[in-house]
């Protein structure tokens, strides 16, 4: 048995208005066509997941807010601040306690968090796509990982294959 884990990188934020704390920050317009383009995607590829797990910051919950559309219209949607600034230890702690009939989670979140945790998961395990994201993990990317887990709460180094990588200049 295994679950799979959707990593999805805010898409491109503003920098313009000085005046918001990094929290606030919301997306720019490039931001909101790159999260439209990855949503097609997922529609495209059928890509259902049972549960969105979501950073409470602006810009991932803009994120949320534009690929929506493109997702199951049933899937719940949780949000959270554990996500924001988090490292490998506090998102494996959050996906630990995911209920075990989740099989897939998208997650939305931020750098270098969710790049650190591919990396973790995956070793080497992922070819050309693992090198990209050693490289980079762009604003508004999504990496697909198959975890050789039977539960959440098993979630650890090295337990995943990299599957899929993609980034939004990747389909346009």
């Amino acid at each position: 048995m295994s679950k799979t884990l959707l990593l999805l990188r805010h898409a491109k934020s503003s920098w313009s208005a000085p005046a918001h704390s990094d929290f606030e920050r919301p997306l720019n317009r490039r931001g909101e066509r790159s999260a439209a383009v990855i949503g097609i995607m997922m529609k495209q590829e059928k890509i259902a997941p049972d549960l969105i797990l979501c950073s409470s910051a602006r810009r991932t919950l803009q994120t949320r807010d534009i690929i929506r559309p493109y997702l199951p219209r049933n899937c719940p949607v949780e949000e959270t601040s554990r996500i924001y600034e988090a490292g490998v230890r506090e998102i494996f702690s959050v996906l630990s306690e995911l209920p075990e009939n989740v099989e897939k989670t998208l997650l939305i979140g931020h750098n270098p968090g969710l790049q650190q945790l591919t990396l973790s998961l995956c070793g080497a395990v992922g070819g050309e796509e693992l090198f990209r994201v050693q490289e980079k993990f762009p604003t508004g990317a999504l990496a697909t990982i198959e975890l050789a887990i039977d539960t959440w709460n098993d979630i650890a180094s090295g337990k995943g294959r990299l599957r899929q990588f993609v980034a939004p200049k990747d389909l346009v």
